[in-house]
């Protein structure tokens, strides 16, 4: 039980962090364009068509960005602990060498 309220309170300070780290990333950054755009903008040209369109995006605001982030942080975390127990699940099945 201790192990698990650790993992939560690890999931929780992490998200914390994320959510704080996005003010500063839309103080400083979020007017101003990166490398690419700025390249672009200078030689003139426009962005094209994108060949995919996800199905979700990043946000246009800070709320909706938050929101992103979390759904993928869940995301990865549950892939991941999917992937962990199937590999002990094969490691259990195979004998010692």
């Amino acid at each position: 039980m201790k192990k698990i309220r650790k993992r939560v309170l690890a999931v929780i300070v992490v998200l914390v962090v994320f959510t704080i780290g996005t003010v500063g990333y839309w103080i400083f950054s979020a007017g101003m364009p990166d490398g690419l755009e700025r390249t672009m903008e200078n030689a003139g040209v426009g962005e094209l068509e994108p060949v995919y369109k996800a199905p979700l995006g990043y946000g246009g605001d800070y709320p909706m960005y938050v929101l992103m982030g979390a759904v993928g942080f869940f995301a990865v975390l549950i892939s991941a602990l999917g992937i962990a127990k199937l590999m002990a699940k094969k490691n259990e099945t195979q004998p010692d060498r």
